[in-house]
């Protein structure tokens, strides 16, 4: 079975237990950006355990929001393991220090739109990839060449 990196993925939880009694402490955690466009983690990193991942996350968040505060406070950071189970989701929000001088009211009306932002890029690309998928299908049935993957995606 191919994970959605296009790589052998191992299903299930008995993976971990499997690694742990080998005597393999660590796993292969990827950490992909969700925001305007997206980028997918295709080579991971070997860390012990999922809050040394979360840990990792939370440096990242903090080092891709640093000056671009505006664009980048929707972002999100979703941690997979190498069974391919989300682990955990990181809000860059959380470490924009831009918003530290508002009061409450105005940091929760900041949430809530960055959260409207984010459910609306999510749409907008699920959108995208039904009418890609649409266009090959249609493309497929009349013998013309379609796309297949469109940044690592199947279409």
């Amino acid at each position: 079975m191919l994970s959605p990196r296009g790589e052998a993925a191992y299903r299930g939880p008995w993976m971990r237990d499997k690694k742990r009694k080998q005597g393999l402490s660590r796993m292969r955690y990827f950490f992909d950006l969700k925001g305007d466009t997206g980028f997918v983690d295709r080579s991971g990193v070997d860390l012990p355990d999922d809050n040394a991942a979360a840990e990792h996350a939370q440096c990242l968040a903090a080092d891709l929001i640093t000056n671009r505060e505006k664009i980048a406070r929707h972002w999100r950071i979703h941690i997979r393991d190498e069974c391919d189970r989300l682990v955990a989701v990181v809000r860059l929000l959380a470490y924009d220090r831009t918003l530290q001088h508002l009061s409450p009211r105005s940091k929760k009306t900041i949430e809530a739109i960055s959260e409207h932002r984010y459910a609306l890029n999510d749409a907008l690309h699920a959108a995208r990839l039904t009418r890609r998928k649409s266009q090959a299908l249609i493309a497929r049935s009349r013998g013309k060449p379609h796309l297949i993957r469109d940044q690592g995606e199947a279409v």
